[in-house]
């Protein structure tokens, strides 16, 4: 065999987590797009919970491999479009569309560690399958905090950065993704994800202890 089972588990765990992820992150970028006036997501009939609508195959493997050889995750989703014309307060509305689905990751992420933490199926198929949930949520959620395209920061940085200096940098993007993921495989910000990730989780373990 080219793999061991364990190896097999963690690649079938992270494909449907990372299913999971995807269609948590993008609905609910829909979802409260939708909410704030925008008609553009059921219009393209993008307000669904089907994985296939939300899940870039190429960031897909990415995100999956880059987290099973330790560089630190990094990937992406299908994007979601949405219309910022329909929003009542424009700045306001897309500052949430962009935050608001790596907060929804990081809920999620906290919901499968309750359910880890309150039923009794430690060292089981189930508790693995539940760790690798948790982690592909962090992980997805602190890669969208990366000021590298097509990350949500990139649209976080169109909002509070001045329009000159927002451009300049998105003249360079195809550099800066090409540089990012050459210092991530030689693991200079694989520990790096990886520190800030663990340290969330462990945030949340120290929340539910106090719960």
């Amino acid at each position: 065999m080219f793999f061991s089972r364990n190896v097999l588990l963690q690649i079938l765990f992270g494909v449907i987590s990372f299913f999971i992820v995807a269609t948590c992150h993008e609905f609910t970028r829909a979802a409260v797009s939708t909410a704030l006036g925008d008609v553009v997501p059921k219009n393209e009939k993008n307000l669904t919970l089907n994985p296939l609508k939300y899940t870039e195959p190429i960031g897909a493997m990415l995100f999956i491999f880059t987290f099973l050889l330790g560089y630190g995750a990094f990937g992406w989703s299908k994007t979601v479009r949405t219309s910022p014309l329909y929003y009542k307060s424009r700045k306001r509305a897309s500052l949430l569309v962009a935050i608001l689905p790596s907060v929804a990751n990081i809920v999620l992420a906290f919901i499968a560690l309750i359910i880890w933490k309150i039923i009794p199926i430690h060292n089981s198929i189930v508790s693995t399958f539940l760790n690798v949930l948790i982690l592909y949520n962090v992980s997805f959620a602190v890669c969208n905090c990366l000021p590298v395209p097509p990350m949500d920061c990139v649209k976080v940085l169109s909002l509070v950065l001045p329009a000159k200096q927002y451009f300049t940098y998105m003249q360079y993007e195809k550099i800066i993704q090409v540089a990012f993921i050459f210092l991530l495989i030689f693991r200079v910000f694989g520990s790096l994800l990886d520190t800030i990730s663990l340290t969330i989780i462990r945030g949340m373990e120290m929340l539910l202890f106090f719960l």
